[in-house]
């Protein structure tokens, strides 16, 4: 008998043990803190805040979500001009990019819906820190997808975004993939997800051939930025397919204000594959603008003080 007890007193020992453990091992909850904030599955992620001007009312909140190998510092000039109007924007980094805390995971992504469900969760921190303030979105390339398929899947509660933006939106691609090399590369996703490609080994081209200022390729840009991946993993490059799939359906589910800014030499999708997915957009108040003069990275280009002007116009419709 004394053993039976023994016994019994090890297993609910051995049980508290085991509990503890796993609460330990629970993610911690969404928080929004000074240089860095926590996302739905305890993932910590950097993110930058340029706030308005000392004494000026905050009239409303941007959130920028930036593209591939882009990082959060690639908004500082919308984070430079629009305080100065009385809106506040916040840029995080997106997992899986070049900050990454994690540095073995950089170029890759579990799933796409992780980054969708990162912006859910850093839209609804930033509500709750600006109490009744309109928030709305500016997703650059990659972040345009993110920003169109999070919007469309709507959040609970009527806290959707007050607008978005979908820069240089990555509408469909140029560079036709025909199905049996996609079957490939999907297969291959599937049986080596981790093996990493650069974007010119995929495209077949020089990455000094792929223009994304008027004056600067892609090989030269990504020079002059530390947070430049290299190459990224065919799970990543498979997801963000899936998203592009799912492009018109999302577009039909978008019931917010919607603000195109797009160029016709943007180097991944064609004018007519832009113009597709805006007349698919179904938001009753909805607006397209080219930049004629400019490529891919629109805030980085000649016409970039046209572009926040015309943002900012937007913007104040949206109050």
């Amino acid at each position: 008998m004394i053993q039976f007890f023994r016994l019994c007193f090890f297993l609910l020992v051995a049980a508290g043990l085991v509990s503890c453990g796993s609460i330990q091992s629970l993610p911690k909850r969404p928080e929004l803190r000074a240089q860095d904030w926590i996302s739905y599955d305890g993932k910590t992620m950097p993110y930058q805040s340029w706030q308005t001007t000392a004494g000026m009312i905050t009239r409303g909140v941007v959130i920028a979500v930036h593209g591939l190998s882009g990082a959060s510092s690639d908004f500082w000039f919308i984070g430079d001009a629009l305080p100065k109007q009385g809106y506040t924007v916040y840029a995080y980094d997106l997992r899986g990019q070049g900050h990454d805390p994690i540095t073995g995971e950089r170029g890759d992504i579990g799933a796409a819906k992780d980054w969708l469900h990162d912006l859910e969760t850093f839209h609804l921190l930033i509500r709750k820190k600006h109490p009744g303030l309109p928030v709305l979105w500016y997703g650059e390339s990659l972040g345009s997808l993110i920003c169109l398929h999070t919007a469309a899947n709507r959040l609970p509660d009527h806290r959707d975004p007050d607008g978005i933006v979908l820069a240089s939106p990555v509408a469909g691609l140029k560079t036709t993939v025909s199905g049996f090399r996609r079957w490939l590369l999907e297969t291959a996703a599937k049986l080596s997800p981790r093996s990493r490609y650069s974007l010119g080994d995929l495209a077949g081209i020089d990455e000094k051939k792929i223009q994304v200022t008027s004056t600067t390729n892609h090989s030269d840009q990504m020079a002059v930025t530390e947070h430049h991946l290299s190459s990224f993993s065919l799970r990543l490059l498979t997801e963000i397919g899936r998203l592009l799939d799912a492009n018109p359906s999302a577009a039909k589910r978008l019931r917010m204000p919607v603000l195109f800014l797009a160029t016709p030499n943007d180097i991944l999708s064609s004018p007519d594959q832009v113009q597709t997915l805006f007349g698919q957009i179904r938001s009753p108040q909805k607006r397209l603008l080219w930049y004629t003069r400019s490529y891919h990275l629109l805030l980085h280009d000649v016409q970039r003080a046209e572009v926040s002007k015309d943002l900012l116009k937007w913007l104040e419709r949206r109050r």
